[in-house]
């Protein structure tokens, strides 16, 4: 990529889905995910501001909003993750980059992973994965990532597994329980 992921956000593509900046026209569809109680509980909030439960369209806003300037201020990419074929927006992935110091890695990026329920399965995961490697990765000019899952989250953690990720002993990057690296 001749341009840092900051400058521009790319769009992606893969069979399902279509990836591209999280916009404020997300609200509603996003809302969706953001209360959908199932969905909540495999939400990774580590080190946020927020849990990510919301109620209201305004609360989604919001949080689109703050996204948006931590984009702008360069933290992290929001993207938001749109089915093809009801082109709504089901989820959003989260990435960034930070230094470690685990097993001679010394730079990973960070997965998060937030998709309605219903969309929470190893096909629809993988594919996801599939484009944050082969994409998100090299915006970033990382060869590992990390995310979480907790041990309810079955089908992520199968996807994870055939995905070639391994369960780091808890704590050992960050100071968080239920992370796997690739």
């Amino acid at each position: 990529m001749s341009y840092s992921i900051y400058e521009k956000c790319p769009v992606y593509e893969s069979e399902k889905f279509i990836y591209r900046m999280v916009e404020e026209k997300d609200a509603e569809d996003l809302l969706e995910c953001y209360s959908d109680p199932k969905a909540f509980k495999l939400f990774n909030s580590d080190n946020c501001t927020s849990d990510f439960f919301y109620k209201t369209l305004e609360e989604m806003e919001e949080c689109i909003k703050f996204w948006l300037d931590q984009y702008k201020d360069k933290y992290y990419v929001r993207i938001s993750i749109v089915d093809k074929q009801i082109n709504k927006a089901i989820g959003t992935i989260e990435f960034y980059d930070r230094k470690v110091n685990y097993k001679d890695i010394f730079k990973v990026g960070v997965l998060r992973l937030d998709l309605a329920s219903k969309y929470e399965n190893e096909e629809f995961i993988s594919e996801i994965i599939d484009i944050v490697i082969n994409n998100l990765c090299e915006a970033y000019e990382v060869e590992h990532i990390i995310t979480k899952a907790i041990p309810d989250a079955k089908e992520r953690i199968l996807a994870l597994i055939n995905k070639k990720f391994e369960r780091l002993e808890d704590k050992v990057i960050l100071p968080y329980n239920d992370y796997y690296i690739r």
